[in-house]
């Protein structure tokens, strides 16, 4: 009996054309039929690398994390290292379409908890408990991850927005709202200044947190 051979294709070449198809279609339209076509082969010679989406979406997060922890930085104090690190996180999850969505989507595994790992050991040379910095380190990391979604779900409903031609609210019932929309300021959404601002908030808190534990007054 002969035994079957896998198709001509690669894992590498799957994982690719799906990064090509997030880019194009967006990830609540991927489906593993619409990658197939998008590597000219029938589906089911994708399951004999990747039995299910959810499979292969755990190898594009194991991908990201690995490309992420190649980058990040190995030297200058907990905070140096920490902003450094969430620029490499902000870039890679830039570099790879939705990726900060298949993150959440997906089981931690060893890639992706040698990242957290890594973010883990900057922060360790602290005086803070172990439970501090378990959730500070998450907490960053999910605002990095929280604001990539942001940042994707605001581009979706502009074009929505603009596909549909909506028309101006009237603001003028809200007089705080009215005044910040007339001076701009909701330009700042997703923007890098109100990411900036949300990162300097957190460290800013980290760090007060470290003081304070190095005075002994927590």
């Amino acid at each position: 009996m002969k035994q079957k051979r896998r198709p001509h294709i690669s894992e590498e070449k799957i994982t690719e054309a799906s990064w090509k198809l997030l880019s194009s279609e967006g990830i609540e339209q991927f489906t593993m039929r619409s990658l197939a076509t998008e590597l000219h082969i029938q589906a089911p010679t994708i399951y004999w690398y990747f039995k299910n989406k959810q499979i292969l979406f755990q190898a594009l997060a194991n991908e990201v994390a690995r490309e992420i922890i190649r980058d990040l930085p190995e030297t200058g104090d907990w905070r140096e290292r920490l902003v450094l690190s969430i620029q490499v996180i902000r870039q890679k999850l830039k570099k790879f379409p939705c990726s900060a969505q298949i993150l959440i989507k997906s089981r931690p595994e060893s890639d992706y908890l040698q990242l957290f790992e890594c973010l883990l050991q900057m922060i360790e040379p602290t005086q803070l408990s172990d439970k501090q910095k378990f959730s500070y380190v998450s907490h960053v990391f999910n605002f990095v991850i929280h604001y990539a979604i942001d940042e994707y779900e605001q581009r979706l409903l502009h074009l929505t927005l603009e596909d549909e031609g909506s028309s101006e609210i009237n603001l003028s019932q809200f007089s705080l709202i009215e005044r910040m929309h007339d001076a701009q300021l909701f330009n700042l959404v997703g923007s890098d200044e109100m990411f900036e601002s949300g990162l300097s908030l957190l460290l800013d808190g980290i760090e007060q947190r470290v003081i304070d534990s190095l005075r002994g007054t927590i």
